[in-house]
Parts: C-alpha cells; sequence; structure tokens
C-alpha cells in the first residue's frame, strides 16, 4: 500500500483553501487539517489514514458514493463523517463549507485496540460514516486546535492522551474489530512473547515494573494483575525464578566465578545471589555445582 496518499497531499483531490496545519509540529500518528472549500465534487484518493470531517459552519447537503447508489445526509456543526483508509469514494456537497479534517493513522488504532482489548486484533474495519452526530470528537479537536495556537511544556503528552482518546473512541463507536479471544484477564500471544523477550534480554539487569509493563502499554497496576492471571505467579518471582534457572546453567558449566554468575543472573552482588539460591534450591550455588559436574 505505497501509493496511499498522506494528509498533505489531500488538497491535489480536494482544492480549497487550507487554514490549519498541524504537520509541521510532528505530532506521532495524528494529523489536523483545516479547509473552506466551495460546492463541489471530488474523488477521494486511497488514503493513508482514516479521516475524521468535523463540520464548523451551518448546514449543507452531503452526498457519498463508493461503487454502488448515492447517499445523501444534512450535515453542520456537532456532526461528523468518517472515511476510511484505502478506499476510494466520490463526496459531493451543495455549497461552502467549513471543516476541520483529523486523520489518524492505522498503526495508531491497532496500537490501541490492543492495549484497550488486550488483544491483538486480527483486523480493524472502519467503514464509512456520511453523517454522525457526535460530541467527543469536537471537544477533542478544540484540544488539539488550543495547543496548535498556544503550545507548551508538555505538548507531545497532551496530544499523545488526545490521539488515544480519538481511538478509543472509533474503537468503540464506528470500528468493527475482529478479537479472537475477549478474554480481558489474559495477554495476547504478541503481547505474552514481547514480555518473555523483554525478560531474557535483560535478566542481568536491574530493571523495574514499570520498564517491563511498559513493553505492553499497560500501568504497572493493570500489568500486574494480568500477569499473574497468565503466569500464575507474580512478576517478581516469575524473573527471580528465571534468574535461578539461568544461574544453574552457568552453575553446571563449572568453570564461572560464583560472582561472574550473580552479576550475569541479575543479582545485586554473590551474598545476595547464594541467600537466593539456596532458599530457592535447598542447597547453596557451590553445593549445587559440586553435584552437577
Amino acid at each position: 500500500m505505497s501509493n496511499l496518499i498522506p494528509p498533505d497531499l489531500i488538497p491535489r483531490w480536494i482544492p480549497g483553501n487550507r487554514t490549519l496545519d498541524s504537520s509541521r509540529l510532528g505530532w506521532r500518528g495524528i494529523t489536523v487539517m483545516g479547509y473552506q472549500c466551495d460546492e463541489q465534487e471530488v474523488d477521494i484518493p486511497e488514503m493513508r489514514d482514516y479521516m475524521i470531517v468535523v463540520y464548523q459552519g451551518g448546514k449543507s447537503t452531503m452526498r457519498r458514493r463508493s461503487g454502488g447508489p448515492w447517499q445523501t445526509a444534512t450535515v453542520e456543526r456537532g456532526v461528523v463523517s468518517l472515511l476510511t483508509r484505502a478506499e476510494q469514494s466520490m463526496w459531493h456537497w451543495d455549497k461552502p463549507i467549513n471543516v476541520r479534517h483529523i486523520y489518524l493513522s492505522h498503526d495508531t488504532l491497532a496500537e490501541t485496540a490492543e492495549q484497550v482489548f488486550g488483544r491483538e486484533p486480527a483486523s480493524i474495519e472502519i467503514d464509512d460514516h456520511l453523517r454522525r452526530v457526535d460530541t467527543v470528537i469536537p471537544q477533542c479537536l478544540q484540544v488539539l486546535e488550543d495547543e496548535m495556537a498556544h503550545g507548551g511544556p508538555g505538548q507531545n503528552l497532551l496530544v499523545d492522551a488526545v490521539r488515544t482518546q480519538i481511538a478509543v473512541h472509533l474503537l468503540r463507536r464506528f470500528a468493527k474489530v475482529d478479537l479472537p479471544n475477549l478474554n480481558p484477564t489474559v495477554f495476547s500471544t504478541l503481547q505474552s512473547h514481547r514480555i518473555l523477550e523483554f525478560i531474557e534480554e535483560y535478566l542481568g539487569e536491574n530493571f523495574g515494573l514499570e520498564s517491563l509493563a511498559s513493553t505492553v502499554g499497560l500501568s504497572p497496576f493493570h500489568f500486574s494483575r494480568k500477569f499473574k492471571a497468565e503466569f500464575g505467579q507474580t512478576p517478581h518471582s516469575f524473573i527471580i525464578r528465571k534468574r535461578i534457572e539461568r544461574a544453574k546453567t552457568m552453575l553446571q558449566k563449572g568453570n564461572i566465578s560464583m560472582t561472574a554468575v550473580a552479576l550475569d543472573c541479575g543479582f545485586s552482588d554473590q551474598s545476595h545471589f547464594c541467600r537466593t539460591f539456596r532458599r530457592m534450591v535447598g542447597v547453596t550455588p557451590a553445593e549445587y555445582r559440586r553435584s552437577s559436574v
């Protein structure tokens, strides 16, 4: 889908006066554009992102067609239209309009769906909507417009939060999300793989619960609950067991110093390693080594 059209090229297909443009700000996964357009009929190309049209002015008659008959609806302030990505369609309006476009990336929706539902979606399908009365999206748009006008410290964090809010709203109200398992208490296969991969890679380092939870985009509290439901033990207990398993493998080789084993397995010092090993295995590391070689 390399030929999909990004937001900054849309004016080639929708002639009009551009009144807003957030692309210079480098926001991740979301772009805001504003247009004043005369009455016209346009052929919308296959777009890279989902487009939400937020109407600013008075009433206008909007028509849409995509491989079938024309659909017609009245649009005005407080109403939005939604155009899905990667699909051609024709649109016509009968008088000049003042609109804002919010472009949301597919990656944003996919990431949000995984975090919200706790599962990697097999597919996300969002159809075009000619007219939807909506209060959430205009409110989000106002926050984004204020940031464009005034900005300030923490802008990226604020925009990220608004982008997520819009994505969650679309998933709840507009999307058809095919989820293989809606059980909210366990991780998806992809999430489990990410967690185990992170633990294995950083087992020798002193990482915290927050770092581990961030691999699947969850708060430490929710991560801990899901982790225990998935693996039957707390993250701390799981990691300690993994470190002891690695230590056993290293001790069986017989030629690695006890200090090196302790540090490579993520223990703060040899004394801490020996105490933990004896508590979990029932013998000291030295005793285990002698019985294994």
